[in-house]
């Protein structure tokens, strides 16, 4: 199951999601949530003025701010091909992570200083927001926020890091009390609780229950608003509807509707083939760990985390404060590429990213020690990410398509994008202009976005040859 069948210039597909997936720790967790297998209404509704095709975090928020915003539609449906939030929200690290300087040089290489600007400061917005909403809504999400840690784990990386850092300063970017650069590797070291750091950077974070967060959301439209949720409905085709509007077709019949919005992340092209090579699934693998005695109860991680190597090779770390257990994932570099771009199967684990999730704790935190029984690797999982060439999202109108919008394509980092983006399609939906959503225009799926030839498989593929920061 991988769009580079035939080739990473001539990617094909990437069909549904798969019916029988793994279970994440947050999954795993949440096996008595009333909406597993919802279905609103037992019949699936012939027309709405609005319809979400899927439930992830950026369904969810898109659903949310549609109906809490001026004047809302009267009818609205979410349609998802599996479980409610079972995709990449329901798989990832469970942190909300803005970019606050590391990604500047590459973006503003591909769309220059004002976008570069508006990209980083666009991650802010997102936490700020993420974290206005919980409150506003009382969602129990375990949600913590505080500071997270960029370890640099060779020069190269630390280098890397200070040199967008310095970029980032020097055209104008908010660093002061935001981020702090730490380039002694012996401090590094101490304040990180990480062997062999070179360098580090301190800078805002979140960590949270992503599946409760959208559960939440998901209740509250029902409930409250009226949305009509229907599961393991995968929409097979979407057409123009004679007279305007669109047709939904699906086994279970289909659904007319005024205005549709594609959450569809890494499966999107199997819809609108014109984001073939523009978006990619990409399969990441992510575990859960309990830990060892040093790094429990008052000695618990104080930061969220990213250990790196290089340009292009990192894990992500979070300790939930909660309950201790440490969510961490990355090891890509661990396997050929061509494993992992292109495949959209997160029913299976990849052994070698077992293994190294297994004992990617002993590897970068001092003093972690030998696990006793219990302690260590609790479960694995994986999830399809969809990736874009430049590493931000497709977001807004998609052109020559009426009442058709789209956010997706979030490159593995849409807990730090998807609330403003979603809050930005529910402005373009009612009318506004682009400029009222403060988004960066470069997410916007312009015409000559879409036209360039080199697909991501293609750049994924020579990413390792071409030394090129990918940012993702």
């Amino acid at each position: 199951m991988s769009t580079i069948a035939n080739g990473a210039a001539n990617p094909i597909p990437p069909g549904y999601p798969h019916p029988e997936p793994c279970l994440s720790f947050w999954l795993q967790g949440t096996r008595s949530s009333p909406l597993l297998g919802h279905r609103t209404t037992e019949a699936l509704p012939e027309t709405a003025e609005v319809a979400i095709i899927g439930s992830g975090i950026s369904g969810a928020a898109a659903a949310y701010f549609i109906l809490t915003g001026p004047n809302p539609p009267k009818s609205i449906v979410m349609l998802e091909a599996r479980e409610l939030c079972h995709g990449a929200t329901g798989r990832n690290g469970g942190h909300c992570r803005p970019d606050c300087y590391r990604g500047y040089k590459g973006y503003k290489n591909h769309f220059g200083k004002e976008q570069a600007l508006k990209i980083l400061q666009n991650e802010m917005d997102t936490l700020n927001l993420v974290t206005e909403i919980i409150e506003k809504e009382g969602i129990d999400c375990d949600f913590w926020r505080g500071l997270s840690f960029d370890v640099a784990m060779d020069k190269e990386c630390a280098d890397f890091f200070h040199e967008s850092f310095k970029a980032f300063q020097a055209d104008g970017g908010k660093t002061n009390g935001i981020v702090e650069w730490i380039g002694n590797a012996e401090e590094a070291q101490k304040r990180t609780r990480s062997n062999d750091a070179q360098a580090a950077a301190e800078f805002p974070a979140a960590s949270l229950w992503p599946y409760k967060l959208v559960i939440h959301l998901i209740d509250l439209c029902i409930t409250k608003y009226g949305m009509n949720v229907q599961t393991n409905t995968p929409v097979r085709s979407v057409a123009e509807a004679p007279g305007g509007g669109w047709n939904l077709v699906t086994d279970r019949g289909t659904l007319k509707t005024e205005k549709v919005v594609y959450a569809t992340n890494a499966f999107t092209a199997t819809l609108l083939p014109e984001f073939l090579g523009r978006i990619a699934p990409y399969r990441g693998q992510c575990s859960a760990v309990v830990p060892t005695k040093p790094f429990s109860g008052p000695n618990i991680l104080t930061h969220t985390y990213s250990h790196r190597y290089g340009l292009n090779n990192f894990d992500y770390m979070i300790q939930r404060p909660k309950d201790g257990i440490v969510i961490i994932g990355g090891g890509r570099w661990k396997v050929p590429v061509e494993e992992l771009v292109g495949y959209m199967d997160d029913s299976e684990k990849l052994p070698v990213l077992t293994e190294h999730l297994k004992g990617a704790m002993k590897t970068y935190m001092t003093g972690w020690g030998e696990e006793a029984v219990g302690e260590g690797l609790l479960c694995d999982w994986t999830g399809i990410m969809g990736y874009t060439p430049e590493a931000v999202p497709y977001v807004g109108a998609i052109h020559g398509k009426p009442g058709a919008f789209i956010t997706a394509g979030h490159s593995g980092h849409g807990m730090a994008r998807t609330f403003t983006c979603s809050r930005g399609i529910a402005a373009l939906m009612r009318g506004e202009s682009w400029e009222s959503t403060k988004l960066p225009e470069c997410f916007q799926p312009t015409p000559e976005r879409l036209a360039k030839t080199e697909t991501v498989e293609q750049l994924w593929c020579e990413a390792d040859k071409t030394g090129v920061p990918l940012m993702h």
